[in-house]
Order: C-alpha cells, then sequence, then structure tokens
C-alpha cells in the first residue's frame, strides 16, 4: 500500500511515537505549525472518515480519548 500512513504504521517510515496502542498511533509531525502538531492516525486503513463502517465508528471515540490523554 503506498498510504504515507501505512507505512509509518508498519515501521517502514520512521516516526517520533508519542503514543501507541492496538488501535493507533500518535506521533510527532514531521513539519508542525504548532508547539505540540502530535498526529493520532487508527491504525487500520480508511480512505476517508466516511469510508469508516458504523460498526467502527468507535475507533473516532478512542482518537478522541487519546488525543484529550496526549
Amino acid at each position: 500500500m503506498s498510504c504515507i500512513f501505512c507505512k509509518i504504521i508498519s515501521g517502514e517510515i520512521p516516526s517520533s511515537k508519542v503514543y501507541e496502542d492496538d488501535k493507533v498511533l500518535a506521533f510527532n509531525d514531521i513539519n508542525p505549525v504548532a508547539p505540540y502538531h502530535i498526529l493520532v492516525i487508527p491504525k487500520k486503513h480508511y480512505e476517508s472518515i466516511i469510508d469508516v463502517p458504523e460498526n467502527e465508528m468507535d475507533i473516532i471515540a478512542h482518537i478522541h480519548n487519546v488525543m484529550n490523554k496526549i
């Protein structure tokens, strides 16, 4: 897969990890535009938020919870 985020998750592209669990990865942006510019991404590939199946929408709440923790 050519998705840059999938490559970061697989370790093919290095990242500065801030948080990781079985569902998400959080890492520092390589070109931050704020003092704390952290990306939180799901480990499962979704083309867009509209592609997240309804039975998997809990990932959105999980990402939000992780954002609040870090």
